[in-house]
C-alpha cells in the first residue's frame, strides 16, 4: 500500500525534503507564534509540508491534461462511514489519511496558551476542507475529492488533538524545568 502512494506521488521526496529544509528555517518563528517550543513549531511546518506533499501536489505518472481531462468532476460521498478497527491498523489508504493528520492535531494541542490552542485548532480543522476542495477545484492535478478522506482526516485530527492534550501539560513542563 505504501509502494502505492509513492508511486502515486512522484514528488514525494522532493516535497519531503522541502517540507524539512522549511521546518528547520519556520521553527522557531512559528514556535514563537504558536507561543510554544521551536519543536511544536518544526512539527507544525512538517506536519503542514507532508499534507500539501502529499494531498495537493500533481500526480505526475500522467501528462497534466491528461490528469484533467479525466478527472472525476464531483466529489463522492456515497461511501462515507467508520472503518473498523482491524483496517485502520494496516497500511491502507484511509489508515494513512488518519495518520497524515495526527501531527497537525497534536501541534495545535501543544500551543502556549489556551487562545493560541484554539485558534490552531480551528485552522486545522479547515485544513482537510480546504484539501478536497483544492482537489476537486483543479483536477489537473489528478486527485479525487472524497468524503470519506475528510472523515479519515478529521479521525487523525482528533487522534492528534487527544495526544497532544494529553501529552502537552508533560512537555511544557519539561521545557520548564529544561530553561531552569
Amino acid at each position: 500500500m505504501i509502494e502505492a502512494v509513492l508511486s502515486a506521488s512522484p514528488l514525494f521526496w522532493p516535497g519531503v525534503l522541502c517540507s524539512l529544509l522549511l521546518a528547520a528555517l519556520l521553527s522557531r518563528p512559528v514556535g514563537r507564534l504558536l507561543r510554544a517550543h521551536r519543536a511544536a513549531g518544526f512539527l507544525l511546518v512538517l506536519a503542514l509540508g507532508g499534507i500539501i506533499t502529499l494531498t495537493v501536489l500533481p500526480d505526475t505518472r500522467l501528462p497534466l491534461w491528461d490528469n484533467a481531462r479525466y478527472a472525476v468532476r464531483q466529489c463522492t460521498f456515497d461511501r462515507v462511514g467508520p472503518h473498523p478497527l482491524s483496517e485502520l491498523l494496516t497500511a491502507t489508504q484511509s489508515s494513512l489519511n488518519v495518520a497524515l493528520f495526527v501531527p497537525l492535531g497534536v501541534t495545535a494541542a501543544l500551543a502556549g496558551t489556551w487562545g493560541r490552542r484554539c485558534a490552531a485548532g480551528a485552522v486545522a480543522v479547515t485544513v482537510p476542507v480546504l484539501v478536497e476542495s483544492v482537489q476537486y477545484a483543479f483536477p489537473v492535478l489528478g486527485r479525487a475529492c472524497d468524503g470519506q478522506d475528510l472523515l479519515d482526516n478529521y479521525l487523525g485530527l482528533a487522534i492528534g488533538l487527544l495526544l497532544g492534550a494529553l501529552a502537552g501539560p508533560l512537555a511544557r513542563a519539561a521545557v520548564r524545568a529544561r530553561r531552569r
